[in-house]
Protein backbone atom coordinates (compact mmCIF):
# COMPACT_ATOMS: atom_id res chain seq x y z
CA UNK A 1 0.00 0.00 0.00
CA UNK A 2 1.31 3.51 -0.78
CA UNK A 3 0.57 4.55 2.80
CA UNK A 4 2.75 1.73 4.14
CA UNK A 5 5.67 2.62 1.86
CA UNK A 6 5.48 6.30 2.82
CA UNK A 7 5.19 5.40 6.50
CA UNK A 8 8.26 3.16 6.32
CA UNK A 9 10.33 5.71 4.40
CA UNK A 10 9.58 8.30 7.07
CA UNK A 11 11.04 5.98 9.70
CA UNK A 12 14.35 5.47 7.88
CA UNK A 13 16.87 7.22 10.13
CA UNK A 14 14.24 8.61 12.50
CA UNK A 15 11.81 7.31 15.10
CA UNK A 16 9.41 9.11 17.46
CA UNK A 17 10.05 9.12 21.20
CA UNK A 18 7.29 6.61 21.91
CA UNK A 19 8.70 4.20 19.29
CA UNK A 20 5.42 4.02 17.39
CA UNK A 21 5.80 2.56 13.92
CA UNK A 22 2.40 2.97 12.25
CA UNK A 23 2.04 6.71 11.61
CA UNK A 24 0.13 8.80 9.12
CA UNK A 25 2.02 11.55 7.31
CA UNK A 26 0.20 14.14 9.43
CA UNK A 27 1.40 12.38 12.59
CA UNK A 28 4.97 12.23 11.28
CA UNK A 29 4.91 16.00 10.68
CA UNK A 30 3.52 16.62 14.16
CA UNK A 31 5.96 14.31 15.95
CA UNK A 32 9.15 14.94 13.98
CA UNK A 33 11.98 16.12 16.19
CA UNK A 34 15.48 16.64 14.77
CA UNK A 35 17.30 15.26 17.86
CA UNK A 36 15.50 11.95 17.26
CA UNK A 37 17.27 11.48 13.92
CA UNK A 38 19.64 8.53 14.29
CA UNK A 39 23.38 9.01 13.94
CA UNK A 40 24.00 5.75 12.11
CA UNK A 41 23.05 5.03 8.50
CA UNK A 42 19.43 4.26 7.73
CA UNK A 43 18.65 0.61 6.91
CA UNK A 44 15.77 -0.43 4.66
CA UNK A 45 14.04 -3.40 6.32
CA UNK A 46 11.78 -5.26 3.88
CA UNK A 47 10.47 -7.57 6.59
CA UNK A 48 9.35 -4.60 8.66
CA UNK A 49 7.79 -2.97 5.60
CA UNK A 50 5.80 -6.14 4.90
CA UNK A 51 4.62 -6.22 8.52
CA UNK A 52 3.62 -2.57 8.32
CA UNK A 53 1.79 -3.23 5.05
CA UNK A 54 -0.17 -5.97 6.78
CA UNK A 55 -1.29 -3.46 9.40
CA UNK A 56 -2.56 -1.14 6.68
CA UNK A 57 -4.37 -4.01 4.93
CA UNK A 58 -6.05 -4.84 8.23
CA UNK A 59 -7.42 -1.29 8.42
CA UNK A 60 -8.89 -1.24 4.91
CA UNK A 61 -12.64 -1.17 4.56
CA UNK A 62 -14.09 -4.55 3.55
CA UNK A 63 -15.10 -3.25 0.12
CA UNK A 64 -11.63 -1.85 -0.60
CA UNK A 65 -9.96 -5.03 0.62
CA UNK A 66 -12.25 -7.12 -1.61
CA UNK A 67 -11.50 -4.93 -4.62
CA UNK A 68 -7.73 -5.06 -4.25
CA UNK A 69 -7.76 -8.75 -3.36
CA UNK A 70 -9.69 -9.68 -6.50
CA UNK A 71 -7.14 -7.81 -8.63
CA UNK A 72 -4.28 -9.57 -6.84
CA UNK A 73 -5.86 -12.97 -7.44
CA UNK A 74 -6.40 -12.10 -11.11
CA UNK A 75 -2.68 -11.28 -11.44
CA UNK A 76 -2.00 -14.77 -10.07
CA UNK A 77 -4.25 -16.32 -12.71
CA UNK A 78 -7.28 -16.90 -10.47
CA UNK A 79 -10.61 -15.81 -11.97
CA UNK A 80 -13.09 -14.96 -9.22
CA UNK A 81 -15.75 -13.94 -11.77
CA UNK A 82 -16.76 -17.60 -12.01
CA UNK A 83 -18.21 -17.39 -8.52
CA UNK A 84 -21.03 -15.44 -6.92
CA UNK A 85 -20.19 -12.11 -5.35
CA UNK A 86 -21.50 -13.38 -2.01
CA UNK A 87 -19.16 -16.39 -2.13
CA UNK A 88 -16.14 -14.28 -3.11
CA UNK A 89 -16.72 -11.75 -0.35
CA UNK A 90 -17.25 -14.44 2.28
CA UNK A 91 -14.04 -16.20 1.20
CA UNK A 92 -11.99 -13.01 1.22
CA UNK A 93 -13.37 -12.02 4.63
CA UNK A 94 -11.54 -15.03 6.10
CA UNK A 95 -8.27 -13.61 4.73
CA UNK A 96 -8.45 -10.05 6.00
CA UNK A 97 -5.89 -9.47 8.71
CA UNK A 98 -4.13 -12.73 7.83
CA UNK A 99 -1.87 -11.67 4.94
CA UNK A 100 0.85 -9.02 4.90
CA UNK A 101 0.88 -8.43 1.14
CA UNK A 102 -1.76 -9.20 -1.47
CA UNK A 103 0.64 -11.47 -3.34
CA UNK A 104 0.23 -13.98 -0.49
CA UNK A 105 -3.47 -14.40 -1.22
CA UNK A 106 -3.16 -16.95 -4.04
CA UNK A 107 -1.24 -19.38 -1.83
CA UNK A 108 -3.31 -18.61 1.27
CA UNK A 109 -6.81 -18.76 -0.20
CA UNK A 110 -6.56 -19.95 -3.80
CA UNK A 111 -8.29 -23.18 -2.81
CA UNK A 112 -11.61 -21.30 -2.67
CA UNK A 113 -11.41 -20.65 -6.39
CA UNK A 114 -9.92 -23.84 -7.84
CA UNK A 115 -11.79 -26.89 -9.05
CA UNK A 116 -9.07 -29.29 -7.98
CA UNK A 117 -7.16 -29.33 -4.71
CA UNK A 118 -3.37 -29.16 -4.98
CA UNK A 119 -1.98 -30.88 -1.90
CA UNK A 120 1.14 -29.81 -0.05
CA UNK A 121 3.56 -32.72 -0.50
CA UNK A 122 5.03 -32.63 3.01
CA UNK A 123 1.59 -32.43 4.60
CA UNK A 124 0.39 -35.46 2.61
CA UNK A 125 3.09 -37.66 4.11
CA UNK A 126 2.19 -36.44 7.57
CA UNK A 127 -1.62 -36.37 7.45
CA UNK A 128 -2.84 -38.81 4.77
CA UNK A 129 -2.12 -41.95 6.78
CA UNK A 130 -4.08 -45.23 7.03
CA UNK A 131 -5.17 -44.28 10.56
CA UNK A 132 -6.48 -40.92 9.42
CA UNK A 133 -8.32 -42.44 6.47
CA UNK A 134 -10.74 -44.25 8.76
CA UNK A 135 -11.13 -41.15 10.92
CA UNK A 136 -11.74 -38.87 7.95
CA UNK A 137 -14.32 -41.30 6.55
CA UNK A 138 -16.21 -41.14 9.84
CA UNK A 139 -16.10 -37.34 9.82
CA UNK A 140 -17.24 -37.29 6.20
CA UNK A 141 -20.37 -39.24 7.19
CA UNK A 142 -21.01 -36.83 10.07
CA UNK A 143 -20.77 -33.85 7.71
CA UNK A 144 -23.07 -35.53 5.19
CA UNK A 145 -25.83 -35.72 7.81
CA UNK A 146 -25.27 -32.20 9.12
CA UNK A 147 -28.04 -29.58 8.89
CA UNK A 148 -27.58 -26.65 8.90
CA UNK A 149 -24.11 -26.71 7.38
CA UNK A 150 -22.60 -23.74 9.20
CA UNK A 151 -19.52 -22.97 11.24
CA UNK A 152 -20.73 -23.76 14.77
CA UNK A 153 -22.47 -26.95 13.69
CA UNK A 154 -19.40 -28.06 11.73
CA UNK A 155 -17.17 -27.52 14.76
CA UNK A 156 -19.60 -29.39 17.00
CA UNK A 157 -19.76 -32.30 14.54
CA UNK A 158 -15.98 -32.55 14.38
CA UNK A 159 -15.68 -32.42 18.17
CA UNK A 160 -18.35 -35.11 18.57
CA UNK A 161 -16.65 -37.35 16.02
CA UNK A 162 -13.28 -36.90 17.72
CA UNK A 163 -14.86 -37.87 21.05
CA UNK A 164 -16.40 -41.00 19.50
CA UNK A 165 -13.00 -41.95 18.08
CA UNK A 166 -11.22 -41.24 21.36
CA UNK A 167 -8.86 -38.66 19.88
CA UNK A 168 -8.26 -34.94 20.30
CA UNK A 169 -9.91 -32.51 17.88
CA UNK A 170 -6.56 -31.67 16.28
CA UNK A 171 -6.19 -35.24 15.06
CA UNK A 172 -9.17 -34.58 12.77
CA UNK A 173 -8.57 -30.89 12.13
CA UNK A 174 -5.24 -31.28 10.35
CA UNK A 175 -6.17 -33.94 7.75
CA UNK A 176 -9.54 -32.25 7.22
CA UNK A 177 -7.84 -28.94 6.47
CA UNK A 178 -5.46 -30.64 4.05
CA UNK A 179 -8.33 -32.44 2.33
CA UNK A 180 -10.41 -29.28 1.91
CA UNK A 181 -7.67 -26.76 1.07
CA UNK A 182 -4.53 -28.66 0.12
CA UNK A 183 -2.61 -26.66 2.74
CA UNK A 184 -1.41 -27.32 6.26
CA UNK A 185 -2.42 -23.83 7.39
CA UNK A 186 -4.79 -21.08 6.33
CA UNK A 187 -8.11 -19.49 7.32
CA UNK A 188 -10.05 -20.77 10.31
CA UNK A 189 -11.24 -24.27 9.44
CA UNK A 190 -14.92 -24.26 10.39
CA UNK A 191 -15.82 -20.98 8.64
CA UNK A 192 -13.93 -21.96 5.48
CA UNK A 193 -15.73 -25.31 5.33
CA UNK A 194 -19.06 -23.53 5.73
CA UNK A 195 -18.14 -21.19 2.86
CA UNK A 196 -17.13 -24.08 0.61
CA UNK A 197 -20.54 -25.62 1.34
CA UNK A 198 -21.59 -29.19 1.97
CA UNK A 199 -21.44 -30.44 -1.62
CA UNK A 200 -17.92 -29.20 -2.32
CA UNK A 201 -16.65 -30.18 1.13
CA UNK A 202 -17.90 -33.76 0.72
CA UNK A 203 -16.42 -33.90 -2.78
CA UNK A 204 -13.01 -32.83 -1.49
CA UNK A 205 -13.15 -35.26 1.41
CA UNK A 206 -13.99 -38.06 -1.02
CA UNK A 207 -11.06 -37.09 -3.23
CA UNK A 208 -8.73 -37.11 -0.22
CA UNK A 209 -10.00 -40.52 0.91
CA UNK A 210 -9.30 -41.91 -2.55
CA UNK A 211 -5.79 -40.47 -2.34
CA UNK A 212 -5.05 -42.13 1.02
Amino acid sequence: MPEAVLNHLCLLGWSPKNNREKLSLAEVIELFDLPQVLRHNAKFDLEKLNWLNGEYLRDLSDDRFHELAVHALARAGIDTNRYSLEYVKAALDTCKGKVKVFEELAAYAGFYFRDEVVYDAEAIAREFTPENKARLARLRDAFANLTPFEGDAIGAALAATAKELGVKNGVLVHPTRLACTGNASGPSLYPLIAILGKELTLKRLDQALQRM
